[in-house]
């Protein structure tokens, strides 16, 4: 059952005297999808990292429902409701994608029937790989192996899924087609979202609403209605401003 996340002063910090995050704080209703957007090296990654339990918290408070779950270890995150899929690729070729989807139940592989109604229902999800369950994932296209990635990490019932930057690397093409079935799962309103995204316009087209961080801090926020009429000078903003948290 999908729940609302509240995150407080929010801090990571990597190295004692190096602090990525410097003290976020977010709000998303249960069964939405919020986008994070912002100029690299603002902390959006390790926002979302934070909140899985694979970046180092060192302050601040992160609500999922009426539960703290900060600090937690990742394997209670996950029994807690809380499914990350990182930027970078984690499909493994030389298993099929049915294979792949099972991984994302793993926590609770000792129930077979439940586990294998869940892979045949996340697979069914996404028009692009509904045909494809027993082909190698591996011969998939970028985008399709993507949508594998976010398919599996449904297969546990997560009442929060994190995705970041689920079109790093995909042509124009891929891109429509992952943002076209995210706004099909949106339209299920079965999970909460929370999504790091470069694609900023195709990332406004699906979200409820938006954050935008600078320099590990909140920047602005909005409905993604008013961010879009915003867009401009927001990213005119970042840019302009000395120390905005862009990397070459």
């Amino acid at each position: 059952m999908s729940v609302p996340i509240e995150i407080t002063d929010l801090r990571v910090a990597y190295e004692s005297d190096v602090e990525i995050l410097r003290g976020v704080n977010l709000c998303a209703a249960a069964n939405t999808m919020t986008a994070i957007i912002g100029p690299n090296g603002a902390g959006k990654s390790t926002l979302l990292k934070g909140v899985a339990g694979v970046a180092p918290v060192t302050r601040g408070e992160v609500k999922l429902g009426e539960r703290r779950v900060e600090g937690l270890p990742t394997v209670d995150l996950v029994k807690a409701g809380i499914s990350f899929v990182p930027q970078e690729s984690s499909v493994f070729g030389q298993m099929t994608v049915a294979e792949n989807l099972r991984l994302g139940g793993w926590h609770r592989r000792s129930e077979r029937d439940w586990l294998n109604q869940r892979v045949q229902a996340c697979g069914a999800l996404f028009e692009s790989i509904r045909p494809y369950l027993e082909r190698k994932a591996g011969d998939l296209s970028g985008g399709q192996q993507k949508l594998v990635e976010i398919a599996r990490g449904l297969v546990g019932e997560p009442s929060l899924l994190l995705l970041d930057e689920p079109t790093a690397g995909l042509s124009p093409v891929m891109v429509r087609e992952v943002y076209r079935e995210l706004a099909r799962l949106k339209e299920r309103r079965s999970v909460t979202v929370l999504l790091v995204e470069q694609n900023v316009r195709e990332a406004l087209e699906v979200a409820d609403r938006v954050y935008v961080l600078a320099m590990g801090q909140n920047d602005t926020e909005g409905t993604a209605e008013d961010v879009s009429e915003r867009l401009e000078s927001i990213v005119r903003n970042w840019m302009s401003r000395e120390g905005s948290g862009v990397v070459s």
